[in-house]
């Protein structure tokens, strides 16, 4: 593709001396939508966190808008535009709903598209719960506030890891129409999640990871037609 806004080429990463990726390639285009997919353990977190900075990756190549990002440091990373809603929400606890919005608030010089009052548009369910501790509030408020408080960095790019794990089924379709508007405002995302029915409706382009290798890549209609694959790396 042409206009990619984040390359991932060839890409390893280890914990201590256990190698997790052995050649993950991915990229996400300008205002595109891209899944990252695999059973657990095959190095989707992994994979994330080395576009995060938050674990080094020891080779291959991380670009970001053309830029050579592997081996910064993940405050630069978030910097320079790419936000993460990490798996497990990972709100701050003992702040409360405003709080977590204006901890992360800025627009880096970029468009400044998202606000406090966008994000309660978005997720009006928070309005009433802005003065509410992070860690009283529901899995699915969290979950809200999560994606909230990365869309208040203004992201050129939205990272979403398990973006629905966990929530009850409403709460899940609830999150769903959210990212779909959020595609539509035109948000480069790249997402992690199980739920490969509702991936498949927003998605532009899919990625399967299997031990740490990228094994298959194509749009949506050819991860539909491809049951065999489906079959052997997910067990769908």
């Amino acid at each position: 593709m042409t206009d990619m806004l984040l390359e991932v080429e060839k890409l390893e990463a280890r914990y201590g001396i256990s190698q997790v990726l052995h050649g993950v390639e991915l990229g996400v285009g300008r205002s595109e939508v891209v899944s990252l997919l695999g059973r657990n353990g095959m190095g989707k977190t992994t994979t994330i966190h080395s576009v995060m900075g938050v674990v080094s990756a020891f080779s291959g190549s991380i670009r970001f808008d053309g830029d050579e990002i592997r081996g910064w440091p993940s405050y630069r990373i978030a910097r320079l535009g790419i936000g993460l809603v990490p798996e497990g929400r990972q709100i701050f606890p003992n702040l409360n709903v405003r709080e977590n919005l204006v901890a992360t608030a800025g627009d880096f010089g970029r468009e400044a598209r998202w606000d406090m009052d966008a994000v309660l548009d978005m997720f009006p369910e928070l309005t009433a719960r802005l003065p509410i501790m992070g860690n009283l509030l529901s899995g699915g408020e969290q979950q809200m506030l999560a994606i909230g408080r990365a869309l208040m960095t203004n992201p050129r790019l939205l990272v979403l890891d398990e973006a629905t794990e966990g929530l009850a089924p409403l709460i899940r379709e609830k999150i769903w129409r959210c990212l779909h508007r959020i595609k539509q405002s035109g948000q480069s995302i790249l997402i992690v999640d199980k739920n490969l029915k509702d991936l498949l409706k927003i998605a532009d382009r899919h990625y399967i990871l299997e031990k740490g290798v990228t094994v298959w890549s194509g749009d949506s209609d050819a991860l539909r037609a491809n049951r065999q694959d489906l079959d052997r790396y997910l067990g769908v």
